[in-house]
């Protein structure tokens, strides 16, 4: 008498990990792809400026921060705003 045969399934595949985006569309002048963000964690700053409208936005940052929060303080800034 022989052993049954295993049904041991193979690995499972690994998901690619996307880069988050670096440019984003810009809530002024409603540019694709126009505001970059630069951020400088040794002086704790997130810059984002438009290449556009030259309209700029900076807030304080830790080492933990992507650019799309520094993108998304910015929004909710501009909605304090209004």
């Amino acid at each position: 008498m022989g052993r049954r045969k295993s049904k041991r399934k193979g690995a499972p595949k690994r998901k690619n990990i996307e880069a988050l985006p670096q440019l984003f569309d810009c809530p002024f002048c409603n540019h694709k792809q126009a505001c970059e963000v630069v951020i400088d964690k040794s002086k704790k700053i997130g810059r984002i400026t438009c290449n556009v409208c030259q309209e700029l936005f900076q807030t304080a940052v830790n080492f933990l921060t992507e650019p799309i929060d520094v993108f998304n303080d910015w929004i909710d800034a501009c909605e304090e705003q209004n």
